[in-house]
């Protein structure tokens, strides 16, 4: 019986809030283990993560850092760094883990399809939604804005032009592929890069004129959308163990639980109970192998 491929993972005092998620959400075939100096590492054992405030002398190769508040770690050069999401001090490519509950209902809505629910629901062509933490608001730019209760927040998310939103309310909004203006602040929270995944205004003067911008921007906040989107989702345990397992070249065996056509949908952000998996999977079932052997829906593969 071929041993489980071993992820070492070496613990100092303080556990990072992030670890237990990242860990559970490693591939089934990819085991983590603690690991101490004082005993032998277990068979299988292809790679490290050290969580602790110091590096050992000799770190064991390939490794990876956990970067701990206030742990002088020097310079890393190309070692895969983790941190929680909204640390200080990063530096870019770091894996950033933000433990935000995802809306299970949200996926991307592009602005051409945003444009024609505007449309058929008779809502201002360019239309911007601000999140608040008494409610939000919504209108064109340059007009009085109407108020609505916050639980309004993810419809809105999923239709307007662009949004201006901190904090929980932001990482909804990105879950929806909103094109987002926000703050400082809330830019470092959630690890996103200003004007890359968010526009950022140091006032609400900055913020309400950078949105209207936007909204009058088709491509830039295409641009946006995605990429605020794509990052939020890097962010997320399950993405994070993904790409630290590709950084360390851990692979675990090739044989998966998961069809192709369950991963090529959970790419594109499908809901896991939406209608449109339901018929996915009743329009391949004829094809042999379709759901649980892999086939892909890009790849001609069935005759």
């Amino acid at each position: 019986m071929t041993a489980p491929v071993r992820l070492a993972v070496h613990v100092g005092r303080d556990v990072p809030d992030g670890l237990t998620a990242v860990l559970s959400a490693l591939p089934p075939d990819v085991q983590p283990v603690a690991a101490s100096a004082r005993e032998a590492l277990p068979e299988g054992t292809v790679a490290h993560l050290y969580c602790s405030d110091a590096l050992p002398r000799r770190p064991a190769t390939p490794y990876a850092v956990w970067r701990v508040p206030g742990a002088d770690v020097g310079d890393l050069g190309d070692v895969p760094a983790l941190a929680d999401a909204g640390a200080r001090h990063v530096r870019p490519g770091d894996l950033q883990v933000s433990l935000r509950a995802w809306p299970d209902s949200a996926r991307p809505v592009l602005p051409f399809t945003r444009a024609g629910l505007r449309r058929v629901r008779d809502l201002p062509a360019r239309l911007v939604g601000e999140a608040r933490s008494d409610g939000v608001s919504w209108g064109a730019p340059g007009e009085h804005p109407a108020e609505a209760p916050l639980d309004t927040w993810p419809t809105l998310a999923a239709l307007a032009s662009a949004v201006i939103a901190t904090g929980e309310e932001l990482w909804t909004a990105l879950a929806w592929a909103a094109p987002a203006v926000t703050d400082a602040a809330g830019a470092r929270l959630l690890g996103l890069t200003p004007d890359v995944d968010v526009l950022v205004g140091a006032d609400p003067v900055t913020r309400a004129r950078l949105a209207a911008e936007l909204a009058d921007d088709d491509l830039r906040a295409a641009r946006l959308a995605r990429s605020g989107w794509q990052t939020a989702r890097s962010h997320r345990p399950a993405g994070v163990a993904a790409e630290l397992c590709r950084r360390l070249g851990v692979r675990p065996a090739p044989r998966s639980t998961v069809s192709g056509l369950t991963a090529a949908l959970d790419a594109l952000g499908t809901p896991p109970h939406s209608l449109v998996r339901r018929r996915a999977r009743a329009a391949t079932a004829g094809l042999p192998g379709a759901v649980t052997s892999g086939w892909r829906p890009d790849r001609e593969e069935h005759s």
